[in-house]
């Protein structure tokens, strides 16, 4: 079964699906809390990717750049003031002008259960280098205040969002490693892996046996 989900910002009606999905996962293999706890996980993909795009989107229109460090921070600020005063409408109109937008596939089965949050924006090497900074540092700590006390001066909030993720993935009993985020063509993709099966075999292991040990190529299985 394979559900998507297309988002321009995160409006109700849009929550209010994705939950009633993740709810009915729970119900159909019986893992009590499992709903709520994807919802949560899901939903803060969805945020981090529903923002870059309105960053893009306001950097676009402000002549901001990606690119020069001085005006990239300037920027971020500007953008952070931004969505306290910009409306919902007015942030949909700007997305769409770009062509921007976030896909949730959920592809779920008897073994396993696969979600895919895609930004059809590529991250410029900043963003990924920072994501991966963030990834490393979640993976390190035990609980939210461990983090926040030890990265409490990150710059965008990214990070405690990453950091809530890996502990719910781990509250669910799920291996944090089966998480990834890579760049296929323009996008940027974000993979959840649930096993429900014992004896199954995850997709990057599955890769590496098909590849025999010679050397992985950038993308999905990074």
């Amino acid at each position: 079964m394979i559900q998507t989900f297309y988002i321009e910002t995160l409006d109700s009606p849009s929550r209010d699906s994705i939950h009633l999905f993740c709810l009915n996962l729970e119900t159909r293999f019986e893992k009590e809390g499992m709903g709520d706890t994807i919802y949560n996980v899901v939903q803060e993909l969805i945020n981090n990717a529903v923002k870059a795009n309105l960053k893009r989107s306001f950097f676009n229109a402000n002549d901001y750049s990606f690119e020069d460090e001085h005006s990239y921070a300037a920027g971020l600020a500007a953008f952070k003031t931004s969505l306290r005063t910009i409306s919902e409408e007015e942030w949909k109109k700007a997305v769409r002008d770009l062509g921007l937008r976030v896909t949730v596939e959920v592809d779920a089965d008897e073994e396993r259960i696969l979600i895919y949050v895609e930004n059809n924006a590529i991250m410029i090497p900043e963003e990924e280098r920072r994501l991966r900074s963030h990834l490393a540092r979640a993976m390190e700590v035990r609980n939210l205040v461990q983090f926040s006390e030890a990265y409490g001066d990150d710059t965008e909030g990214a990070g405690l969002g990453l950091a809530l993720v890996i502990m719910l993935i781990k509250d669910m009993g799920f291996d944090p490693d089966y998480f990834r985020v890579f760049t296929r063509g323009d996008s940027t993709v974000a993979r959840l892996e649930f096993p429900l099966k014992k004896d199954y075999v995850p997709i990057r292991k599955k890769w590496l046996d098909l590849k025999q040990g010679r050397p992985i190529a950038d993308g999905e299985y990074d």
